[in-house]
């Protein structure tokens, strides 16, 4: 049973969704209309940039006193109980105050900035996640992507999402929600650990 579960394309419930086994395959699972999708394994250097700017956004939190927001790695969202979409964005941030309910032990919430590092699925991140994150109201929507080193900064107006800015190498990343928050883009995107791209 679990098995057939595990095939991409399986029609389930956010229920049977959330029984799935918590294994390394599970985790790279998302509901996307009652749809089951299968994400590609992460490469190394996905996982580095991805880690980088956890890292400058968790240290911007941790400077005050009364945090501002949450910010999770492969966080596991129930946008939309109706619709049946549960997505993991590769980073998620909630501000401070944001009613959440959790289900099974995951979130039953939108974010508030979503960001995706683009990998070997592009074409889902471009325009599916960018498509479903502006249905469930996501504020904000980075689209970082390694292979050319910029980071393209989407805020919803009207339902839809317009382009803030893009943001490159030489730029530092900032965002009106958390006020003060700076990521110098070349510590991300140039890091002299940065893996090898393929």
């Amino acid at each position: 049973m679990v098995t057939k579960l595990l095939r991409a394309g399986t029609r389930m419930s956010i229920a049977e969704f959330l029984d799935l086994p918590d294994t390394e395959e599970r985790q790279k699972m998302e509901l996307d209309d009652g749809e089951l999708y299968i994400m590609p394994r992460p490469r190394p250097v996905h996982q580095f940039i991805l880690m980088r700017l956890y890292m400058y956004i968790a240290t911007y939190i941790d400077g005050f006193a009364d945090p501002p927001a949450q910010v999770h790695v492969d966080m596991v969202s129930i946008l939309s109980p109706s619709s049946r979409r549960v997505l993991v964005p590769d980073l998620a941030v909630m501000l401070a105050g944001r009613p959440y309910r959790m289900v099974r032990g995951y979130f039953e919430v939108v974010p508030d900035i979503t960001v995706e590092v683009l990998s070997t699925d592009r074409s889902r991140d471009l325009v599916r996640k960018r498509q479903l994150y502006a249905e469930a109201g996501v504020r904000e929507y980075w689209i970082v992507d390694p292979s050319n080193d910029t980071a393209t900064l989407l805020e919803l107006r009207d339902g839809e999402y317009a382009k803030r800015a893009v943001v490159t190498v030489s730029d530092t990343l900032t965002t009106p929600l958390l006020p003060g928050l700076a990521i110098p883009l070349a510590e991300v995107f140039r890091h002299r650990q940065r893996p090898a791209d393929d």
